[in-house]
């Protein structure tokens, strides 16, 4: 008798889930195109744009243990010319010294010397982990060492005690070259609905990098948003695109399961990864940069076959700069070679 009651408020749970995904998915749906409705003037330019991954799952090959951290979280910090931008803070901000501000140290990089601050998504591997999440703010690590006053660009309500938090409501400019694009929703199957913003920066003889944290959002409709809020041809995309194809005995089995915007029954795969390389490929990019945070070595594998020389995947302080001259990659200790 009790294992049937057990059974059914199972079945009714179930059903319950499947129905708010259900209704979400229409909401999404709905929600996006009012979004995008305004669209921007000349942004401006930039003549270099410098991505350093100063939180991701991989570090570089060779480093010890005592040198860089790796982490299931995404920070980088971008540089575009004179301005400095922290995108994300990583997962262990709830730390006493978390990756991201070890990472940094030992990169040599001021975290107190930032311009702005964007979070791509309220999720706890992008603000500094579940108690930041919970609460409905972002975190350095448990002792406040956000700039005071610094500028944070939020896709959602957030809050902070030291930041001056700015609620991105459409495209916005961020600096000289530099802008948001409008959160754009999402539904999860197993948790609740997210708002995605990206981060783009307009190079001048290169075209648009676009920065993304997850790319919850369908591949298509942020390109696509981009390229009505801008008229600058895309040219590279950096960051994740939440791709756990293939996770068994990887450590991707969460993000396969819980970050899955499909029904149980269908897994994130290859049609998936198929997809995203075709719509990224339609663009004629020139690096395309994949988050280790939400990849499998499946998904680098397939992306480095489709992209060849133009593919990156993403390390802790592996530093990619970008201007019309293409992509060079810059090592922890020193230089490397033009990747295109």
């Amino acid at each position: 008798m009790l294992s049937a009651r057990v059974a059914g408020a199972g079945a009714l749970s179930l059903a319950g889930l499947a129905a708010r995904y259900a209704a979400g998915r229409v909401r999404a749906d709905r929600a996006w195109p009012v979004l995008v409705e305004s669209r921007l003037g000349d942004i401006g330019e930039v003549d270099e744009v410098s991505v350093l991954p100063l939180v991701e799952r991989l570090i570089p090959d060779g480093a010890g243990t005592g040198a860089l951290r790796g982490e299931p979280g995404v920070s980088y910090l971008v540089r575009a010319d004179g301005t400095r931008l922290l995108f994300d803070t990583g997962l262990s901000g709830g730390r006493a010294r978390s990756a991201l501000v070890a990472n940094a140290e030992r990169l040599g990089v001021d975290l107190s010397a930032l311009d702005a601050v964007v979070i791509s998504h309220l999720h706890e591997d992008h603000v500094g982990g579940f108690r930041s999440m919970t609460r409905r703010t972002f975190s350095f690590a448990a002792e406040p060492l956000e700039p005071r006053g610094v500028p944070a660009y939020v896709p959602t309500e957030i809050r902070h005690d030291r930041a001056a938090v700015v609620l991105t409501t459409g495209p916005r400019v961020v600096a000289r070259g530099v802008a948001v694009l409008p959160p754009l929703p999402r539904m999860l199957f197993w948790i609740w609905p997210v708002a995605e913003q990206v981060l783009v920066v307009n190079v001048r003889g290169f075209g648009l990098l676009l920065v993304t944290g997850c790319g919850h959002p369908q591949i298509e409709r942020i390109l696509g948003v981009t390229e009505q809020v801008l008229d600058v041809p895309v040219r590279g995309v950096l960051g994740g695109l939440h791709l756990p194809v293939h996770p068994l005995g990887t450590p991707l089995v969460p993000q396969a399961v819980l970050g899955s915007p499909h029904w149980p029954w269908q897994p994130i795969g290859e049609r998936d990864v198929e997809h995203v390389l075709d719509e990224i490929a339609a663009r004629g990019p020139r690096l395309v940069a994949l988050s280790s945070h939400d990849s499998t070595p499946w998904t680098y594998g397939a992306f480095a076959h489709r992209f060849g020389d133009r593919y990156r995947t993403l390390r802790v302080g592996e530093e990619l700069r970008i201007s019309a001259g293409g992509v060079r990659a810059v090592a922890p200790a020193g230089p490397a070679p033009m990747l295109a």
